[in-house]
């Protein structure tokens, strides 16, 4: 008989699970996959796992992702699904003052400027909250809702800046301006580092003609903001009305200084410069203005002056 090698002993091991006899070399057994007679402290967690353990975790994990999809999607179809809520809702913060004029879009004259005749007061200072006068694209029935929106706030916290500045516009929008005036005072008092109540402050107390209030209102926005040039161009304005040119000079330096192309800033500019007789410093102004808003409604009035200076 022919000789033959001995493949017994440690050349092979017996596999614990199914018992097959398996080469020594290999790590799990050919036949049922499970390890072998190794060092299982050595290998992962999961290589030390039967084959049936692992498909039972598998499937346990195909699961779980496949309840917490399901449960998303019933959530979203059921939020699609609800009515829309018609409640009135306060404004949020960044939309409790008016936005201001992009830079470089012409605004309106201030009050005076060019000869104009200046803007009256509003006729209805003293209506009461809820009467008809409302803001273009605003209903009375939508500030009236916003209104006692804002009352209910208050009634929780009287101190809320945010809730008093929008009662203020409210307010303001039904024509009540003496309680808009509270409000928005009320509203800078218990929060003297809001911008937002403070302008609101400022732009009505202009409007009903209180420039010296205005004045000192947009003095302390602009410490507030002092990179604003929207705030400068406002305190120009109004220092303007109280006939302090030179002051009204600086701030719409200020302003042109960190917007240079807003036209209006440079109409501002020009006339207090004329006022106090820099004529040739209006005339470089109002000329300025002439090429920043080409397409300006007072384009005619400003050629007037600048020829009239010319002239002179």
């Amino acid at each position: 008989m022919a000789d033959f090698e001995d493949y017994s002993g440690d050349d092979f091991v017996v596999c614990a699970n199914c018992g097959a006899r398996i080469k020594s070399t290999r790590e799990r057994c050919l036949r049922c996959f499970e390890p072998l007679h190794v060092d299982q402290s050595q290998l992962p967690v999961w290589r030390t796992l039967r084959i049936s353990d692992q498909i039972g975790l598998l499937v346990a994990g195909i699961a779980i992702i496949a309840v917490v999809a399901l449960v998303w999607v019933l959530w979203t179809t059921k939020q699609e699904a609800a009515p829309a809520d018609t409640e009135a809702k306060p404004a949020t913060h960044n939309a409790l003052i008016a936005p201001p004029t992009p830079v470089g879009t012409p605004k309106p004259p201030p009050p005076d400027a060019l000869g104009l005749t200046p803007a009256p007061p509003a006729a209805d200072q003293g209506a009461a909250a809820g009467a008809d006068a409302a803001p273009p694209g605003g209903g009375a029935d939508d500030l009236t809702a916003t209104r006692r929106a804002f009352e209910d706030k208050l009634k929780l916290d009287p101190n809320d800046a945010v809730a008093l500045n929008g009662l203020g516009i409210a307010l303001e929008g039904l024509g009540n301006l003496p309680d808009a005036l509270a409000s928005f005072k009320r509203a800078s008092e218990v929060a003297p580092r809001n911008t937002t109540a403070r302008l609101n402050l400022a732009r009505l107390e202009g409007r009903v003609g209180q420039w010296d209030k205005a004045v000192a209102d947009y003095r302390i926005a602009a410490r507030l903001t002092p990179g604003d040039p929207e705030v400068h161009y406002a305190l120009g304005t109004a220092l303007q009305q109280t006939h302090d040119d030179q002051g009204a000079i600086a701030e719409f330096q200020s302003a042109i200084q960190l917007a240079p192309r807003d036209a209006a800033s440079h109409r501002g500019l020009a006339t207090s410069f004329e006022r106090v007789g820099r004529d040739a410093d209006a005339a470089r102004e109002y000329q300025r203005y002439i090429e920043l808003a080409p397409d300006a409604p007072d384009l005619n009035a400003v050629r007037d002056r600048l020829q009239r200076l010319s002239k002179s």
